[in-house]
């Protein structure tokens, strides 16, 4: 089968996904013909995803969130409001993705949680069916359980859900922990999608923390721990110019990466991240002491933290207080990982599985 990717742009999580799935996908002989990415300016790219996705690449102006003037946590009615001003270039989106997919006739289309996509499949008659791969999808299965985000919030994620995937699409809903599919919901529920270089590793617990921070507002406060903490060495990754900057002697920024991530969190002793999901579940299965932090104001994060805690995987706190993992490098093996990785190794063929049942 030939499948066409849509991809949302924000922070590396989504992206590493579409990687790993289409890894999946051509080591099982399916043809992968390119990559649809939405963007806040229709063209920048991390350098890690142009490197290891080798087939063509479009890209298109797509909704984003509005940060503070920190850069620090997200306004949700800044975002609202933005994107209201932009449905010019959102328009001028949807007809791009009709003539690509005109163009490149693929079978099966495949959205990692882009709204553009999901828009354009709503508004328009597609003959070929899309799955919409996601862990936000999770919400809707009754195993999740909300944290306390306000009601804009809650609103705000089911609409956000809805744009990225219509009612039509199969939803494949990431999870931490084994749950039942919800088939006459068309909802499926199945493990994260972890490299081939996670899974084929040999973790090593060496003497530094690793830290990933979505907004780059965020390093100050790494640096303030690591200028109380000079005994401690920490790495971080973020959005930056520089390939590699050293701040101080104990604490080193590098920019979003792919094969370097990896090789970093195979041999940290201990990883603290904002509220994503993607390296929360690789550092999951390579067993990590895990430090999670939501970006202020984030509510998509805040749910994944608190299925994260769900799940008996992670520490949280609201501030990158690294001295929570710093006394902890060595720690026991928790029952919550053990368990994961089980779900992990045992279902790791259940995404494709689905996808090639349902196109027969």
């Amino acid at each position: 089968m030939k499948y066409l990717f849509f991809v949302q742009n924000n922070g590396r999580g989504h992206l590493a996904q579409a990687l790993t799935l289409k890894e999946k996908l051509t080591s099982r002989g399916h043809e992968v013909l390119g990559a649809v990415v939405g963007s806040k300016n229709g063209s920048a790219l991390p350098e890690f995803f142009k490197e290891q996705f080798v087939q063509p690449i479009y890209t298109v102006a797509s909704p984003y969130f509005v940060t503070d003037k920190k850069n620090r946590g997200i306004k949700i009615m800044a975002s609202i409001a933005l994107s209201l001003s932009r449905l010019p270039k959102y328009r001028s989106s949807l007809k791009t993705i009709k003539n690509i997919i005109k163009d490149l006739k693929p079978d099966i289309l495949i959205n990692c949680y882009e709204p553009i996509a999901g828009t354009f499949y709503r508004l328009n008659k597609v003959s070929q069916p899309m799955y919409c791969l996601s862990h936000q999808y999770f919400i809707s299965h009754p195993t999740f359980k909300y944290p306390r985000i306000s009601w804009l919030a809650r609103t705000s994620f089911k609409i956000y859900n809805s744009l990225t995937a219509p009612d039509s699409a199969t939803k494949i809903a990431l999870s931490f922990t084994k749950e039942n599919d919800l088939p006459n919901n068309n909802l499926f529920v199945c493990p994260p999608l972890i490299r081939s270089a996670i899974k084929n590793s040999r973790p090593r617990n060496q003497d530094f923390i690793l830290t990933y921070i979505l907004n780059s507002g965020y390093g100050a406060d790494i640096e303030a721990w690591c200028r109380n903490n000079p005994s401690y060495h920490v790495e971080a990754f973020r959005q930056q110019t520089e390939e590699t900057k050293s701040v101080l002697n104990n604490l080193v920024f590098h920019a979003l990466s792919g094969e370097k991530f990896i090789d970093r969190l195979i041999n940290c002793g201990a990883y603290a991240s904002t509220g994503g999901f993607e390296s929360i579940a690789e550092a999951s299965y390579l067993k990590k002491n895990i430090l999670m932090v939501p970006t202020a104001g984030h509510f998509e994060q805040k749910c994944n933290v608190s299925d994260a805690q769900r799940a008996e995987l992670v520490n949280v706190s609201e501030t990158f207080d690294l001295s929570l993992l710093a006394s902890r490098q060595t720690k026991t093996h928790s029952d919550g990982q053990l368990a994961f990785k089980k779900w992990v190794d045992n279902y790791e063929d259940k995404i494709i599985n689905i996808l090639e049942q349902k196109t027969k």
